[in-house]
Order: C-alpha cells, then structure tokens, then sequence
C-alpha cells in the first residue's frame, strides 16, 4: 500500500509516517514511480509506534520494544526491553496518581457553591 492509504488506515499522518521510516520504525520499499510501498502489516506496527509515543516512550524505548510488540522477540535483550517497559509503568502510574489528584481538587472546586 502507499503512504496515503497507511495514513488513512493506521491514522498516522503522512509526515509522521515518513518520520518513522526515518528513524527506522516502520520499512517501506520503492516502486519504480518512487512512491513508499509499504507490506500490509505496517498498519500494526504504525499504530503500535504511535501509541508508545502517545505513552511518553522515547525513540529509543520505542526501537527497542518494537519487536517484542511485533512478533520478533528473538532480536532483543529482554532484560533490557523488561526494565526499561517497568520503568515506563512505574512513570505512568505516577502519572495517574498525579491526574487523579488534580482530578479530585477539580471536583471538589465545581462542588463548591
């Protein structure tokens, strides 16, 4: 499929799609046109990269996890790969306490009268 037609699929915009074929997240191979020819599993993977980000992951963490989340744990340190997902639990829950809190002080000032 081409650039358009994995953005309309995957909901990731083109430039962001060309981002991530420039940080080696997502592959794609020329047609003889020079258009982005990308396999039908790149839907999964674009939409897998886009919500680590959307989780605060960096692109390091992103490049390092991504082939456990696609299929391919032969070609990671899975030590690694563990410590590094924990670490990233741990800031999320610390996250949630924080929206919880702030929620909280929300309610309690629409409560007020």
């Amino acid at each position: 499929m081409i650039i358009g037609e994995l953005s309309a699929r995957s909901g990731v915009s083109p430039r962001s799609l060309r981002y991530y074929e420039a940080q080696g997240l997502v592959t794609s191979t020329r047609t003889a046109n020079g258009y982005r020819h990308f396999d039908e599993d790149a839907v999964e993977v674009v939409r897998t990269v886009r919500t680590m980000f959307q989780l605060g992951f960096s692109r390091e963490m992103v490049l390092a996890i991504l082939p456990c989340a696609t299929g391919q744990h032969d070609e990671v340190d899975r030590d690694a790969v563990r410590g590094s997902v924990a670490a990233m639990r741990d800031d999320i829950d610390e996250r949630i306490q924080e929206l919880s809190t702030t929620r909280e002080a929300l309610t309690q000032f629409l409560d007020q009268r």
